[in-house]
């Protein structure tokens, strides 16, 4: 199983890696006010992926602590 895991890991990141690559063209990214932001379309699509993954790993935290707090445990029990 563990090595299953690290060939996903391995393709993950492979696929990223490629993706990247094919995407080096610079964009502006505009904000309010005025502000912009010129950098490469690979970092910002990297920078959403690792925003995303973040925002899902505080959701499965939440709802881990809200279940074990309805269980009377504490979340990082085993």
């Amino acid at each position: 199983m563990a090595i299953l895991n690290w060939l996903l890991r391995i393709v993950v990141f492979l696929l990223l890696l490629g993706l990247a690559a094919r995407n080096s063209d610079p964009v502006t990214v505009r904000f309010f006010f005025g502000h912009e932001w010129r950098v490469e379309l690979s970092l910002v699509l990297l920078a959403l992926f690792f925003f995303g993954a973040l925002l899902g790993a505080l959701a499965g935290w939440s709802l881990a602590r809200s279940r074990a707090a309805q269980d009377g445990q504490s979340p990082t029990a085993d």
